[in-house]
């Protein structure tokens, strides 16, 4: 594993996003719990924002939603 830094997160959310979502031990997650777990990437996204992130995660294939929350996706 390698220390990436990006100057400007904002610009690259949804690079960070995949990343910690297939860093995360626990598949499942919410939008609630993701939120401060992206602050440390300097990413302070609000809620509208994460959600559009994640919906192209979703068109991607590399979410599911499910009720009350959403599964990252089995990469193979």
């Amino acid at each position: 594993m390698c220390k990436v830094i990006i100057d400007r997160p904002e610009e690259k959310a949804g690079f960070i996003i995949f990343n910690h979502l297939y860093s995360r031990k626990d598949e499942d997650f919410t939008l609630q719990d993701l939120l401060p777990e992206l602050q440390p990437y300097g990413l302070n996204l609000s809620e509208e924002n994460l959600q559009r992130e994640i919906n192209m995660l979703i068109e991607d294939g590399a979410v599911s939603q499910r009720v009350g929350h959403y599964t990252r996706v089995a990469m193979l």
